[in-house]
């Protein structure tokens, strides 16, 4: 049913995309559909926070033998390769468009993928899943998404081209993670 819904949305947007089209093309009954998910709102928020956490579940971890300022480039260039790919950006200009009609959709999806985000970044930084650790990195891995992320995926969202956003993508990297050293929140090492 996911798959149906994601492809219809991502084809014709939200508001011209129904729950009979998604059920016929999922090959199930209607009564199906509305008992799993009761509404298309609902099955939209479905279909965002599956795609968000299947964001995150194709990035690579950066080999720990690397020191810290390079596996925050590495990871950075990763996120930012999933972030403009079709879909992801076809998601966002979807949320964006329908925020003023479901804002907490919209608050929901930001907020998964900015604290989903940071928290690989997080992890990436404390070398490894030592809660600890992650916690202690998470103000800085904030600020990168900040800096080197939000920017990208808010001109990907309005249409910049993402050959264009893709070619910058590494000296955005950079300049965010010179900034962080420079500031103090990020030792070079």
């Amino acid at each position: 049913m996911l798959d149906a819904a994601a492809e219809l949305f991502l084809a014709q947007g939200y508001g011209r995309t129904t729950l009979d089209q998604v059920s016929e093309r999922a090959r199930t009954g209607k009564s199906s559909l509305y008992g799993r998910y009761g509404s298309k709102e609902k099955l939209f928020a479905a279909v965002v926070t599956r795609s968000i956490n299947d964001m995150f579940a194709d990035l690579v971890a950066v080999p720990s033998e690397r020191d810290r300022k390079d596996r925050l480039r590495h990871l950075g260039l990763d996120l930012v390769r999933v972030l403009l790919t079709n879909r992801c950006v076809s998601l966002m200009r979807i949320v964006a468009a329908e925020a003023a009609t479901f804002p907490e959709l919209a608050t929901l999806g930001y907020r998964m993928s900015f604290e989903g985000s940071a928290r690989v970044v997080a992890r990436t930084l404390a070398d490894g899943d030592d809660e600890a650790k992650v916690e202690r990195m998470l103000p800085v891995a904030c600020r990168f998404v900040e800096l080197a992320l939000q920017p990208i995926a808010f001109q990907a969202t309005f249409g910049r081209p993402m050959d264009e956003l893709l070619a910058k993508a590494p000296r955005d990297v950079e300049d965010a993670i010179t900034l962080l050293i420079a500031t103090g929140r990020l030792s070079d090492a």
